[in-house]
């Protein structure tokens, strides 16, 4: 009789353990790691767009180089 009952008291804890610990945990980080693979995706796609859109407009001016014989500015370094 008494084995019984610490067998079932057993059961309960462990059911208890699971109902209110273990599957809430599982849960909680099965949808972190969902919103943060969402929020990656979301990253990439916004930098996706923003890749084309900043090629064109950062190409730099080509620059021309000083002609031969210009004069060109200079500190004198003591």
């Amino acid at each position: 009789m008494l084995r019984i009952l610490l067998y079932a008291l057993f059961f309960y804890f462990v059911y208890n353990f699971i109902v209110k610990v273990a599957f809430p945990v599982y849960r909680t980080t099965k949808q972190v790691k969902k919103q943060f693979s969402d929020m990656k995706q979301q990253f990439q796609q916004s930098e996706q767009q923003q890749r084309p859109e900043q090629a064109a407009a950062s190409t730099p001016p080509l620059k021309k180089e000083p002609a031969a014989g210009e004069y060109i500015d200079f500190e004198e370094v003591r």
